[in-house]
């Protein structure tokens, strides 16, 4: 199959608004040390994605596989399409085998709630036999609060937000056991999350997670760090442009706290519109580039 529904190329450009997501990373020599060489010299995009005037996807081209890391071959392309109320109702997509043949491979489902408001399960349906291939069933408690992906009675997500509906508590449950959890505080313009496990192996998985957000809350620096002594470290700053939308990310390591971080790689944004991005459109255009 070469169209789709609408009658369109699935590489043809849609919408009013594209965004290329260009990644780079810093090259090592024989001993490991950074240098200031970059992969990308070319600055080909690894993701385009294509938006409707009011900043709503409909469209995601992805490049470079894993066996094949060649930025200008096409991995996957996702569709998007909604229904009256915006909820998404169906994914078309689209991907390239190992000849680099592209075709309509697999389409997702979405169903929703007796409100028609919280989305309960995500099934992915394979073309060719037209037969579930997996399935994502999603649980919400008494209050309508999203709690996560379940599994069985036994295997489950499950969340607890404070009055403000900020996040506080994050756990697996397996086999009807506590194996992991996050907790979370808030302190003015950052959120620390503590992660602590219940493996009962020995071993100290514990870290901490920073985020802060600027004064429009928006997220602009994350850090997080292995508890353990000498553990290690990583950091993500975000930059914005002048219309909202996500400019550049920066991403640090350090495997030496004594060291300090390193400048690792980095992510640009390049964002091209026929209407002006105002301060919703671009939220609605940074929620797709990183999800918190």
């Amino acid at each position: 199959m070469s169209l789709n529904l609408f009658g369109q190329k699935p590489t043809e450009k849609v919408g009013e608004i594209e965004v290329k997501l260009i990644g780079h990373n810093f090259k090592r020599n024989s001993d490991y040390e950074l240098t200031k060489k970059k992969t990308n010299r070319k600055n080909r995009p690894y993701l385009r994605m294509y938006f409707n005037s009011n900043g709503t996807l409909l469209k995601s081209i992805g490049f470079g596989k894993h066996h094949n890391t060649d930025l200008r071959l096409i991995d996957r392309i996702n569709i998007y399409k909604y229904d009256r109320n915006g909820l998404k109702s169906k994914i078309d997509i689209w991907e390239t085998d190992y000849d680099k043949d592209l075709s309509f491979t697999y389409y997702k489902i979405f169903d929703l709630d007796s409100t028609q408001t919280n989305i309960l399960s995500e099934k992915m349906y394979e073309v060719e036999s037209d037969t579930i291939y997996t399935q994502t069933d999603y649980w919400y408690n008494e209050k309508s609060e999203y709690q996560g992906i379940i599994f069985d009675s036994t295997y489950y997500y499950k969340r607890k937000y404070n009055e403000k509906k900020q996040l506080i508590n994050l756990q697996q449950i397996y086999d009807g056991k506590l194996r992991w959890e996050w907790n979370y505080s808030y302190y003015d313009s950052k959120r620390i999350g503590i992660f602590q496990t219940f493996y009962n192996d020995g071993k100290d998985y514990s870290k901490k997670e920073i985020k802060t957000y600027d004064k429009l809350g928006r997220l602009i620096e994350i850090e997080e760090l292995q508890i353990t002594k000498n553990g290690m470290k990583e950091k993500t700053k975000i930059y914005y442009g002048k219309n909202g939308v996500i400019d550049r990310i920066e991403e640090y390591d350090s495997y030496n706290r004594e060291d300090g971080y390193e400048f690792v790689s980095y992510q640009e944004v390049k964002v091209k519109s026929k209407v002006i991005v105002d301060s919703q459109i671009a939220e609605r255009i940074n929620e797709q580039i990183i999800t918190e």
